[in-house]
C-alpha cells in the first residue's frame, strides 16, 4: 500500500522537511514532533534586528556593525529598559572579564548611537544611566506622552 503525505510549511532552511523525511525512513516512528520556526526580528522604535542573519535596520535602512557592536546591540535589546553595566556589556561582546579602565564599551556605545540614532547627541534608544551602566530604550510614539488631562 502506497500513502501519499504533503508538508506544508514555512520551513527556509528545510530543517523542518528533513526531519520528516528522516522519521519517515524510520518505519517504527508514529509521531513526529516539530519545533515551531522561531522568526528571530526583534523591533525598537525604528530600529529592525534580524538575528538569523545579524542584520540591523534603521527606518528600512540597513546599517552594518562590527562584532562588538552588534554583540552590545543585541544583548541590550533582549530586554529594554534593565541596566546593563559595563562589565555585563564587555562580556557579551568579546567574552572576556573587563579589564579596569578599558573604554570598549563607551567607545562602542558611541558608535552605536552615532550609526542608529537619529540625534547622537540626543540618544533615543542608547541611554547613559549615571554610576550604573546603560540601558536601551522603547521610544515613544507621538502623543504617548505621560497623562493627558484633556481627554
Amino acid at each position: 500500500m502506497e500513502e501519499i503525505i504533503v508538508i506544508r510549511a514555512a520551513n527556509p532552511d528545510g530543517s523542518v522537511f528533513k526531519t520528516v523525511v528522516d522519521a519517515l525512513k524510520d518505519k517504527r516512528t508514529k509521531v513526529v514532533h516539530v519545533p515551531a520556526p522561531v522568526f528571530s526580528v526583534l523591533r525598537i522604535g525604528e530600529l529592525e534586528i534580524h538575528h538569523e542573519h545579524r542584520r540591523v535596520l534603521v527606518a528600512g535602512r540597513e546599517v552594518r556593525l562590527n562584532h562588538g557592536e552588534y554583540a552590545i546591540l543585541s544583548c541590550m535589546a533582549k530586554r529594554p529598559g534593565r541596566i546593563y553595566t559595563k562589565e555585563q556589556l564587555y562580556a557579551a561582546a568579546w567574552d572576556e572579564t573587563y579589564p579596569y579602565g578599558s573604554s570598549a564599551v563607551e567607545n562602542t556605545i558611541y558608535r552605536l548611537r552615532k550609526k542608529l540614532e537619529p540625534d547622537p547627541r540626543n540618544p533615543v534608544y542608547f541611554k547613559t544611566v549615571i554610576r550604573a551602566g546603560y540601558k536601551i530604550e522603547i521610544p515613544e510614539k507621538p502623543g504617548q506622552q505621560g497623562d493627558d488631562c484633556t481627554q
